[in-house]
């Protein structure tokens, strides 16, 4: 099953740049280029990762054909796909802890 894009659950990352130790704010941004190259989405979704300078700013953002979805409609989303939300998203958090060890190991 192929979706266009504009059908797709884009997910917003907002990476803290603790998660890469002490030096990690002068790291972050190429560690979130080096994700966006190298985490591979569900056929269903699409990430992009980004630096979480602002606190303000929540540390995943949803939305689908550039409108903002909230968390039930993200929940509805993913259920159409056989997936909970809980589910999609530690499977990312173990995927980014993966790219994580392997950039700081480059």
């Amino acid at each position: 099953m192929q979706l266009s894009d504009d059908k797709k659950l884009h997910l917003l990352y907002r990476v803290e740049p603790g998660c890469l130790g002490p030096n990690g704010g002068q790291m972050i941004e190429r560690f979130c280029d080096y994700a966006n190259q190298h985490l591979t989405a569900p056929i269903f979704a699409h990430y992009h990762f980004t630096p979480r300078f602002d606190k303000s700013k929540a540390e995943r953002q949803y939305s689908v054909n550039s409108k903002l979805l909230a968390e039930q409609q993200v929940k509805t989303y993913l259920t159409h796909f056989k997936v909970s939300k809980d589910d999609f998203e530690e499977q990312l958090d173990e995927l980014l802890t993966q790219a994580i060890d392997r950039f700081l190991q480059r």
